[in-house]
Order: structure tokens, then C-alpha cells, then sequence
């Protein structure tokens, strides 16, 4: 049995005559874990960008019987971590050295593995396809989606989906369901209470409605906000022509010249300083003209 190395036991391989020597760094896994057992679980670190399962089988199986290998970029603990999409999610680059677990049918292969003193030989056929043109080949060939996969993987995911969904609810809906005490448990899937849409309901959202639009306009954020309803309002004043000739109009008319011609300036300066304020001096004079009928 060779010397370990922090823990690691060194296992020689080389790909042929005439090839250097390469190690591959082997310990017991650790962790109880149903589809890697640490009783019949070998960890290797150290394993080239180049192997494939059918390499870690020719090495290994000597040993005894291999029922699973796994090969990933970095240890892990719990489920054995899988691509679940060949079209989506993170695909991250393999580059650089694996590790890999070997999994074996008895725990005394182990022991086995961990008694080898020679080199073992990786034939070239085995890995032939991961380097040269070989894997350019292969890589290009994959660069290409295909549809028809790729519509079923969207139509089982969306049905998982879906069941998924269902199952939520269903369970949601029978915590909803009375307990001994009484209590009820609101979940995001609980049917929202709305008002009833009577007629003193529909009165009060009228009235409040009316009260906030009334509110609103009275609101003068801006200076020039208010002259402006002020010059409206007096437009409006304007167009009542029944208010100028009960109110105004008809007891002018019985007033001295003098009396009219003093009334006429007030007008004017009247008319004057509402457009003054609108921002609009220039427009005084024109309304002033078309009042001043009305006035006198």
C-alpha cells in the first residue's frame, strides 16, 4: 500500500507505452447518503478534463462489481447534482480536473483498491472522443437545438408545473378547513371578501368619490393656478347675460353720463387687472371693447 498523501491515497495510471505516469488521488467517501453509501463509496480528486465513466470503469472494475460512477466539477453532499434541462438553466464550462465517486456492489472492493501498488493503462479509445477533432466534432454537433426536444421538455415541464400547482391548492384549501378550536388558516390561495354593492354602499363610494374630486380642484399647487380660475370663473360670469341685464344693465342705464363714464373705468380697470393676473395683459383691452356695450 503506497503512503498517503494528506489523506488521499495515490493511484497510478498512465494512457499508454511511452506516456508519463499520472495520479489520481482516492479516499473513503464520508457521509451516509442512499445512492452513495460510504461503506462502498470511493471519492477520486485529480481526475482529467478528459475522462469519461467508461474510463473510471476500465480502472476499477477489476475490483469488483461497479454499479454507479459519477463524475462533476466539485464535491458534493446530498442528492447527486444532475442537469435537469439540456436546454435551460446554468450550464457552466467544464474546464480543468474533476473529481469523481465510484460506487461498488460490496464494501470489501475498497479495501482492494486501496491495496494497489502498480500502474494501470487507460486505453485511448476510451476517452477518444473528448479530445482532438473528435470533441470539436461532437461540440458543434450539440450546438444545434433540436426542436422536437425541445417542445417536450417544455410540455413536461409545464404539466409538472401545473400538478405542482394543483397540489398546492388542494393542500392550502384543507388548512383552510376548521380546526377543533375553530380557527381557520388564510392562505394565498383564499377567496378575497368584497363588498356588497347596495344601494347605501354605492351612495357613501359616490359621495367620498365626489368629496376627493371637489377637494382636488380646490388644491392650487401652482402660482399661476388660481388666477387662472379666477379668469375662468369670470368668463362664466360673462356668458350669463340674464345676471348683466337684471343686475347691472338696466340700472346703469338710468345713471347720469357722468355716472356711466365713471362705472366704464371701473370696468376697465376691473377687466384689466383679471388679465393681468392670467398672464394675458395684452387681451384686457379687446374684452374690455366687447363689454363695454354691455356696460353702457
Amino acid at each position: 500500500m503506497s503512503k498517503l498523501i494528506e489523506g488521499f491515497f495515490p493511484f497510478s495510471f498512465n494512457l499508454g507505452r511511452k506516456t508519463v505516469n499520472r495520479f489520481l488521488f482516492l479516499k473513503k467517501h464520508e457521509g451516509e447518503e442512499k445512492l452513495r453509501p460510504s461503506d462502498r463509496t470511493l471519492f477520486i480528486i485529480n481526475v482529467p478534463q478528459f475522462f469519461n465513466e467508461s474510463c473510471l470503469s476500465n480502472l476499477f472494475q477489476e475490483y469488483g462489481v461497479i454499479e454507479r460512477t459519477y463524475i462533476q466539477m466539485k464535491p458534493s453532499s446530498g442528492e447527486v447534482p444532475s442537469d435537469k434541462s439540456k436546454f435551460f438553466g446554468p450550464h457552466s464550462l467544464e474546464l480543468g480536473c474533476k473529481v469523481a465517486y465510484v460506487v461498488f456492489k460490496h464494501p470489501d472492493s475498497l479495501e482492494k483498491v486501496f491495496e494497489v501498488n502498480d500502474t494501470k493503462t487507460v486505453s485511448k479509445e476510451l476517452f477518444a472522443i473528448n479530445i482532438g477533432k473528435h470533441k470539436f466534432i461532437d461540440d458543434y454537433n450539440n450546438s444545434f437545438i433540436d426542436t422536437r426536444q425541445l417542445q417536450e421538455e417544455i410540455a413536461s415541464f409545464m404539466k409538472e408545473y401545473d400538478t405542482n400547482v394543483e397540489n398546492e391548492k388542494q393542500q392550502e384549501k384543507e388548512k383552510e378547513e376548521p380546526n377543533e378550536e375553530g380557527w381557520v388558516t388564510i392562505s394565498k390561495f383564499s377567496k378575497k371578501s368584497k363588498i356588497p354593492r347596495v344601494e347605501g354602499v354605492n351612495k357613501k363610494i359616490l359621495y367620498k368619490m365626489k368629496a376627493a374630486q371637489s377637494k382636488q380642484t380646490k388644491l392650487a399647487f401652482y402660482k399661476n393656478q388660481l388666477p387662472i380660475g379666477n379668469l375662468n370663473h369670470f368668463k362664466f360670469i360673462v356668458k350669463r347675460k340674464d345676471f348683466w341685464l337684471h343686475c347691472i344693465v338696466r340700472p346703469v342705464a338710468d345713471w347720469g353720463f357722468q355716472r356711466q363714464l365713471q362705472w366704464a373705468v371701473v370696468c376697465h380697470d376691473l377687466v384689466g387687472f383679471v388679465f393681468r393676473t392670467s398672464g394675458n395683459p395684452s387681451a384686457s383691452s379687446a374684452h374690455f371693447s366687447a363689454l363695454l356695450p354691455l356696460v353702457l
